[in-house]
């Protein structure tokens, strides 16, 4: 889980980084794409993430039965 935990605080760095960008500027067209980019990578692996340990617990409750 260190890989996932690793990557996860990579992209709410980024997402953090682009929208403290778009802050500054919140005129640029360039900037909002980017957060908007930004935050679509991290909702994505978040429910990718979410959907996973969905199908672990699953897993388990199968396995206990």
């Amino acid at each position: 889980m260190d890989d996932s935990n690793q990557h996860l605080k990579d992209l709410l760095s980024q997402t953090d980084l682009a929208f403290k960008a778009l802050m500054r500027q919140p005129g640029s067209s360039e900037l909002s794409n980017a957060y908007d980019s930004a935050k679509a990578e991290l909702d994505a692996y978040m429910k990718s993430l979410r959907n996973t340990l969905s199908q672990r617990k699953h897993l388990q409750r199968q396995k206990a039965r």
